[in-house]
């Protein structure tokens, strides 16, 4: 740490305390938040193409997640868990653990990943 000049460091203390109530100076907000033309994506909107193709490739189920009868078969599909759980009017993390952890749910489904495309 020596290499650094102190002064420079915003987010750095020489001994460790806690900083519950501690008020950032104008200068150190200026240097955490990047202000106008130094932020990249500062004025520019992305477009709702750009937007999909994010939400595609964040997308843990690139095929999508579907509703399956306990013999296997296919019921419906969705394009990912938070489609699937509003489809149900349940939480996404409810859909979450039925689907990671292979639970039936209602005592009649599974969730699962579809995992070609001949399940469609």
């Amino acid at each position: 740490m020596s290499k650094f000049k102190l002064e420079t460091l915003y987010n750095f203390s020489l001994i460790a305390h806690n900083n519950l109530g501690y008020k950032h100076t104008n200068e150190s907000k200026l240097k955490i938040s990047k202000p106008g033309d130094l932020n990249p994506m500062f004025g520019k909107i992305h477009s709702e193409e750009t937007k999909d193709m994010m939400r595609k490739r964040k997308n843990k189920y690139p095929l999508g997640v579907g509703i399956f009868d306990l013999q296997g078969n296919l019921i419906s599909k969705f394009e990912n868990n938070v489609e699937l759980a509003k489809h149900l009017k349940v939480s996404k993390v409810t859909v979450g653990k039925y689907l990671n952890n292979n639970l039936i749910y209602d005592n009649s489904y599974y969730f699962r990943p579809i995992m070609n495309e001949f399940s469609l």
